[in-house]
């Protein structure tokens, strides 16, 4: 009578574990990570008898847990890849709010400048009008630094969600490492430890959601958890620490590391995979810095060109006009681990300076010895690789000039170099006093009475400073000795200074003025070149200042295309981020369908089972009565 006794308990506890399972299974139904548990069941071996083997009923052996290691690992990639595009995108439109559309751009604020310039030229004696010059002038500056403080805010706004970023990793990696060695003592024990190996899987999608990880699972059940290029972040029950340090070359990015043993290395971005962590760094490493420097690169190309007009002008007072604008020096910055002094101050530093502002690129730089011409310098420009070699002290690249210091660079040192990129964040209005604009060029023109040509004077505009002052040379005479164009320019006494053939077209050009006639002179016509007399309601200089919003002053466009080739940059790489995160998420929502379904569970399904091991388990105890009825009509008639 054991036996059905036995045989009713085992089946008793069994149907009693798969119930309990069971609502185990409903009451985490939606718990985040949690995967659908089952009882495994096993036939007791049977009891040998002389007529035979008799069943001893059901073991429960384990509760195993629904799993597939294929999609869970599919599920942590492609929720890294979404990840970093969403934080890319987000990143990128607060980035389209920096470069404004319309009148809230710095493209319509230069062209509010040079319609300034444009109503002085009409009135180049009216105070208002030059007032108004500054007033446009002073919007464009302010424009450019809110531009750049905005820029600055992103910068720093990714360094704090870089951090706060690694701050979960760590905190992820600790709890990994821990729950491998809870779950290697308890998988001694010969079953699986489910909700740990739960919890750990839904750490490891924690960690996959700030920074792509591969992992290896060892012989005692542990994990180990691997960022970058194959660096250790979890390894059996240790945990390292991802560290968000400055950028080795400017303090103001982050740069990600890994801290093993007290020692960080630099993690390279490009080996990080996804993210929200590698999202940021692409953002700050490609497109911020592109932002920066195109904005920039217009301010600086712009700037320099004014207050470079501004001083071949005169104001009215009769001097060289001062600059207009103030801007951010370009900087060189030392790398990290450049040599330095017992104070830390590197021993080299390098200065830069603008020569040729048309010709500056949207781009940082890099500088370090030349390894094919030792003693000399290479020069790389980040924006597309292409490198300037066997360069020296005082060489020109791409509109700017270094200039090394009393030290020169030792062996191993690197600079970066940032010639544009500073210029909007020290945009100022350097000229407060209207009678400073320097609307009068210091030469006047006028054609001659006895003129028998059509030519008549257009204008007359000063291109460059002069190689000799005009004082020294006094008035001059342009005199045409052809009818076919030939001219001689001559000084007070008769001399001639230099000669030429005008075409149509192209002005007479001497020592830094050009002459723009329009008509056709003939033979004998004369031309009078005489310095600016003061007072005087001269615009020669307005005229040019004028012309400027024509002229290709920023790398072969127009301050207007700039401004729009900058706003469309931004906009491209919105669009593109935008449709990369709603592919990415697309194909991560997918991914976690599939594991859900695989190893989520199914209320519909449990409910089913419930009423299933219900049933069981009351004919288990249906055969514990049974077994009870029998033994009781036993014992009843052994009495008798």
């Amino acid at each position: 009578m054991s036996m059905l006794m036995q045989l009713g308990t085992r089946a008793m506890f069994a149907a009693y574990a798969q119930l309990q399972t069971t609502n185990q299974n409903i009451a985490n139904a939606n718990t985040p990570g949690y995967s659908r548990q089952q009882v495994m069941l096993g036939t007791a071996p049977g009891q040998f008898s002389g007529s035979g083997y008799f069943g001893r009923g059901v073991t429960v052996q384990t509760v195993t847990r629904a799993t597939n290691m294929f999609l869970t690992a599919q599920a942590a990639a492609t929720q890294s890849a979404a990840s970093a595009d969403a934080s890319r995108l987000t990143m990128l439109r607060q980035l389209e709010r920096v470069f404004g559309t319309g009148p809230a751009g710095l493209g319509y604020a230069a062209t509010q400048v040079f319609n300034a310039y444009s109503e002085l030229a009409a009135s180049p004696g009216d105070m208002a009008a030059r007032q108004a010059v500054l007033a446009r002038a002073e919007d464009f500056a302010s424009l450019a630094r809110s531009n750049s403080d905005q820029i600055e805010m992103l910068q720093a706004n990714v360094v704090s969600d870089v951090r706060n970023a690694v701050n979960v990793v760590n905190v992820a990696a600790a709890g990994v490492a821990d729950l491998n060695s809870r779950i290697a003592e308890a998988l001694a024990t010969g079953h699986t430890p489910n909700d740990l190996m739960d919890s750990r899987d839904q750490l490891i999608r924690d960690i996959s959601e700030k920074i792509e990880v591969s992992t290896i699972t060892a012989p005692d059940g542990s994990l180990s958890v691997f960022v970058g290029n194959g660096q250790s972040l979890v390894l059996g029950g240790q945990s390292n620490k991802l560290v968000a340090m400055q950028d080795r070359y400017d303090p103001s990015r982050a740069e990600l590391g890994m801290n093993v043993a007290g020692f960080t290395t630099p993690l390279a971005t490009s080996t990080l995979g996804g993210g929200e962590i590698s999202g940021l760094l692409q953002f700050q490493d490609s497109d911020l810095i592109d932002a920066r420097n195109r904005l920039g690169q217009i301010v600086a190309a712009l700037g320099t060109a004014i207050n470079t007009q501004q001083s071949l002008g005169i104001d009215l007072s009769g001097s060289a006009g001062a600059p207009l604008f103030e801007l951010g020096e370009p900087v060189a910055i030392a790398h990290k681990a450049n040599v330095r002094d017992a104070f830390g101050v590197p021993l080299a530093d390098i200065t830069l300076s603008v020569t040729d502002p048309a010709a500056l690129k949207a781009s940082e730089y890099t500088l370090e010895e030349d390894p094919a011409s030792p003693g000399q310098y290479l020069i790389t420009r980040l924006s597309d690789g292409q490198t300037f070699g066997g360069l020296n002290d005082g060489d020109a690249v791409d509109g700017f000039t270094f200039a090394l210091g009393a030290v020169a660079p030792q062996p191993g040192d690197r600079f970066l170099l940032k010639p544009v990129s500073t210029a909007a964040a020290g945009a100022a209005l350097a000229l407060q006093n209207p009678r400073g604009v320097a609307a009068a060029s210091p030469l006047m023109a006028a054609a001659a009475a006895t003129n028998t040509g059509t030519a008549a004077v257009g204008s007359l505009q000063m291109a460059s400073a002069p190689g000799t002052p005009y004082a020294a040379i006094g008035d001059m005479t342009v005199v045409f000795t052809s009818g076919t164009g030939d001219y001689d320019i001559l000084d007070g006494g008769g001399g001639v200074l230099a000669s030429g053939t005008w075409t149509a077209g192209t002005p007479v050009a001497f020592n830094g003025f050009e002459l723009n006639l329009t008509g056709v002179p003939a033979s004998g016509d004369q031309f009078a070149v005489t310095l600016t007399a003061f007072p005087n309601a001269s615009n020669g200089n307005a005229l040019a200042f004028d012309a400027m919003a024509s002229r290709l002053l920023v790398d072969g466009s127009t301050v207007s295309d700039a401004y729009a080739e900058a706003l469309g940059s931004v906009g491209v790489r919105a669009q593109g981020a935008a449709a990369a995160a709603d592919t990415s998420a697309a194909v991560a929502a997918r991914t976690m369908e599939a594991l859900t379904s695989e190893v989520g569970v199914n209320l519909d399904e449990e409910a089913a089972r419930l009423i299933q091991y219900q049933q069981a388990f009351q004919a288990a105890a249906k055969m514990l009565q049974t077994a009870q009825s029998v033994m009781d009509m036993l014992v009843e008639l052994g009495g008798r």
